[in-house]
């Protein structure tokens, strides 16, 4: 993996998954560089990643004043991505919900100026209201195929879209980023945590799909990448309206996985130790560690009937790659795919972050051809 921040591998992690959200590279250089050779510091991570944001919102507004708008669209998507890059590492509290509300505000507006706005949308689910963006899709007549994209275990909606942006509407199906129970507004505005049920959410959003005028309620796909590689497989094996679902990034026991990290003090982890908690909506690490043995594929995936697709990194040191082949191998669907990035044909690393475009393109070939 390209490490800008040679000794911090949750650093590096977050500048990769930046960059695949439509981060540049010379500007988070200026902003992150004067952090490469200090101790790590939360404060003055949040301080820069919040300055790369605010230099992007402000010379976009300046390209909106001189009509400049698919520039400023541009500008608004990069200050979005900087604010809820530095918010994924910043503890609750003020400077936490300061950033986030940065990085929303920016998505917004550049969501209103598209030339196809995007969507907002707001499911309503047991956990309260599922908020989401339809990305459309193009070129189609009459309803069309759509997939629900999931969060991972610390990311957003907002991000997912960098993530993915036009490549499932450019091949005619719709898109739904949306943030569920332990993600995004849900866990951020309203502490809605996470659950190991995902099937509760997954139906909820399906129930509000299939009432779309738009959407084929008989080609609806199901993508989750990181952490999402458990919420998909999960709500698809116990959702038969879900069609095809896919991970990116395969996982069989996300408890396992957090075990390990705890009893050896992982530096292998994209996260800080206190999201687990936070994101399990327990009050210590030791009722985390518990709650989070419930996130495991075993009793679930072998219903899976459904088309599945597993892309995992070769070389993924936050989930290993027998995590994603243990889950495949259980699949109980017939039609089942593995493909493993190595570093030569894409990206090695967690969620292939370090060369993400052959993963991306894969994953939406896939669904075009089973959508």
């Amino acid at each position: 993996m390209f490490e800008y921040f040679p000794k911090n591998y949750m650093w590096s992690g977050a500048v990769t998954l930046s960059i695949m959200a439509g981060g540049e590279l010379g500007q988070i250089h200026r902003a992150m560089a004067p952090l490469r050779d200090t101790e790590p510091d939360a404060d003055a991570w949040a301080n820069a990643w919040d300055g790369a944001g605010a230099l992007q919102a402000e010379l976009g507004e300046t390209e909106l004043q001189l009509g400049l708008r698919r520039a400023a669209i541009a500008r608004f998507l990069r200050a979005s991505t900087y604010h809820l890059t530095g918010e994924r590492q910043t503890p609750p509290g003020p400077v936490k919900t300061n950033s986030y509300q940065r990085g929303l505000a920016a998505f917004t507006k550049a969501a209103a100026l598209m030339d196809r706005p995007l969507e907002r949308v707001e499911v309503e689910s047991p956990d309260g209201i599922l908020p989401g963006y339809l990305i459309p899709a193009r070129d189609v007549d009459g309803p069309a195929p759509v997939v629900i994209f999931y969060n991972g275990f610390d990311v957003t909606k907002e991000l997912l879209y960098g993530f993915i942006r036009d490549e499932f509407a450019d091949r005619g199906i719709a898109c739904l980023v949306i943030d569920t129970p332990g993600t995004g507004e849900p866990l951020r505005l309203r502490g809605v945590p996470s659950r190991p049920d995902y099937e509760v959410p997954t139906s909820a959003i399906v129930d509000y799909l299939v009432t779309r005028p738009d959407v084929d309620p008989e080609r609806i796909g199901l993508l989750g990448i990181s952490l999402g590689g458990y919420y998909a497989p999960r709500g698809a094996s116990f959702e038969p309206r879900v069609k095809a679902v896919a991970a990116w990034g395969g996982v069989w026991d996300y408890g396992a996985v957090w075990q390990r990290r705890w009893e050896t003090a992982s530096k292998n982890t994209s996260v800080p130790f206190w999201q687990l908690p936070w994101v399990m909506g327990t009050e210590t690490m030791e009722q985390a560690l518990e709650r989070v043995r419930e996130f495991r594929l075993a009793d679930a995936i072998p219903r899976l009937t459904q088309p599945l697709l597993i892309v995992h990194g070769a070389d993924d040191k936050a989930i290993p790659l027998s995590d994603g082949q243990q889950a495949f191998e259980a699949a109980g669907s017939s039609d089942k795919q593995l493909i493993v990035l190595d570093g030569v044909n894409g990206g090695a690393e967690h969620c292939n972050t370090d060369d993400p475009d052959p993963a991306r393109q894969a994953i939406a070939d896939w669904f075009a051809d089973r959508l």
